[in-house]
């Protein structure tokens, strides 16, 4: 036997002993923060449960709920990191609550630093969260919300004509899947509402391409190596945030100039170039870069749960007739498109069943189901368990949406109405725009844009969804959509399209 040989049986004994401690010691880590919480006794090395949370994110999270029925809340481990996913509504708003240095940092990714960049509203907090809110609460002043609206009534009257037009072009015997169709409706309009003029068509389609690899990465396995999805979505991000750093120093120079703003961009710029008027120094976290960085926390948000609300609209408005016969009703009465006008903040006011039914899809499928955070010291989430630092901590929109409500199983928008009001009844555990210091600021325009859609898509097309078994469970994508992508047959349902303009 040669001197390596003998080396490497002399090894192997130790480098097996050296492994199977490891494991037991990761075993040990494990089961000292679990206590008696529910959630699995026995780790896969390694990764623990991380491929069937890859593989079936929907089985993953639905398990984590029943196991944490009974207290409220359960533990599981995923490739390194050992998490808490909270049921309990109550036990969600006190890690809301507690989004400050010695508690909880608001990560919204598992890994959301390297996606997302340093420069990024979520995780900030205190005085300069506080500031960088009011500064951001001229974005959605009424008159910049009435500009909004005109915009997205425009890009939406060319995405349903496409769509009709598509679909008689594939066969009107064949369905056509919505979920990339409203998608790409969604990009353009969180572009052209928030960006406006300053993104070129070149540039948009650029930037179509990097977000969609940014969003196939969300989903993938952290691999920061070249050729993984991961990789190539943190490329994407960092290409996309050049793009807003050169949108943002754009919009500052011509509201410098005094021009009137025609864009989200445009209002925030406006109040950024009245603070330092009246200062005399630009106020914190005002670069190009970080303003650029807080305009993909707006596309990320406007995108992503926007698709997937509209697509449970139609989902949810074909499976249940009456409301869509009543949605239907209402909007005749209030608009009309054979008027060519667009429709006004008074309209969409006066549209209350619409609204509630907007409030209520959002209350049954709440788009962004989880809100992670990190544990950055231990923390007493009850009397007898601690939280561990540097754990990950999931409260669950999904699940409070359900307790409380009446009869909470049930898609019923009635329980928004002025007679049930179950909106203040129960808002507490209405948690699909969050809670706290990070509550989603942007949600009156989210909301706006829902029930435009819904006015509109009802109005001006008739629909109906190609059912097979399964098509309406939850699949994640990384927002929860129809399985089937939402399957549908369309065809014109107005004699002719209006005719907008802006006013």
């Amino acid at each position: 036997m040669n001197p390596f040989s003998s080396f490497l049986s002399l090894l192997l004994p130790l480098l097996v002993t050296l492994f199977l401690l490891i494991l037991l010691l990761e075993q040990i880590w494990y089961l000292r923060r679990k206590r008696n919480v529910p959630g699995p006794n026995i780790l896969f090395p390694f990764l623990g449960n991380v491929i069937p949370l890859i593989t079936n994110p929907t089985k993953f999270w639905q398990l984590q709920a029943q196991l944490s029925a009974s207290v409220g809340f359960s533990v599981n481990y995923v490739a390194g990191c050992f998490i808490v996913f909270i049921r309990n509504t109550e036990l969600s708003h006190l890690i809301f609550a507690n989004v400050k240095p010695d508690a909880f940092l608001l990560v919204g990714h598992p890994y959301g630093k390297k996606l997302f960049g340093q420069h990024n509203m979520v995780y900030m907090f205190g005085q300069d969260h506080k500031n960088l809110r009011r500064h951001i609460a001229s974005n959605f002043t009424p008159k910049a919300l009435s500009t909004y609206a005109q915009l997205q009534q425009l890009i939406i009257l060319k995405h349903f004509k496409s769509w009709e037009r598509l679909w008689s072009t594939v066969s009107p015997a064949e369905p056509i899947p919505l979920r990339l169709l409203v998608r790409d409706m969604n990009l353009q309009t969180s572009q052209t509402v928030f960006l406006g003029k300053y993104l070129s068509s070149e540039a948009r389609e650029r930037f179509r391409v990097d977000y969609d690899l940014f969003n196939a990465g969300l989903m993938k396995l952290p691999f920061d190596l070249p050729g993984f999805a991961f990789r190539k979505a943190k490329l994407g991000a960092a290409r996309i945030l050049k793009t807003l750093t050169h949108c943002a120093a754009e919009s500052k120079k011509r509201m410098l100039q005094g021009e009137d703003p025609s864009c989200l961009i445009d209002f925030w710029m406006q109040e950024m170039v009245r603070v330092t008027a009246e200062s005399k120094t630009p106020p914190p976290h005002s670069t190009d870069e970080e303003i650029g960085s807080y305009l993909f926390d707006f596309l990320f948000a406007a995108q992503d749960a926007s698709t997937s609300t509209l697509l449970w609209v139609v989902t949810l408005l074909d499976s249940h007739p009456d409301v869509l016969r009543k949605v239907r009703e209402e909007v005749s009465r209030i608009w009309s498109p054979e008027s060519d006008a667009l429709m006004t903040a008074e309209q969409l006011r006066e549209m209350k069943y619409t609204q509630a039914v907007a409030l209520e899809v959002v209350r049954y499928r709440p788009p962004a189901t989880l809100v992670p955070h990190i544990a950055v010291e231990d923390f007493p989430l009850t009397e007898w368990y601690t939280i561990p630092k540097g754990s990950i901590v999931f409260p669950s929109v999904y699940e409070s949406s359900f307790q409380g409500f009446r009869e909470a199983d049930r898609f019923e928008p009635e329980r928004f109405s002025e007679e049930r009001q179950e909106d203040v009844i129960f808002k507490r555990n209405y948690l699909a725009f969050g809670a706290g210091p990070h509550q989603c600021v942007g949600q009156r325009y989210a909301l706006n844009h829902l029930v435009l859609f819904i006015a509109m898509f009802v109005t001006l097309l008739d629909f109906k969804r190609h059912r097979t078994d399964g098509c309406d469970e939850i699949i994640y994508t990384p927002t929860i959509s129809p399985k089937d992508g939402c399957m549908v047959f369309l065809s014109r349902r107005c004699p002719r399209y209006p005719n907008f303009t802006l006013n």
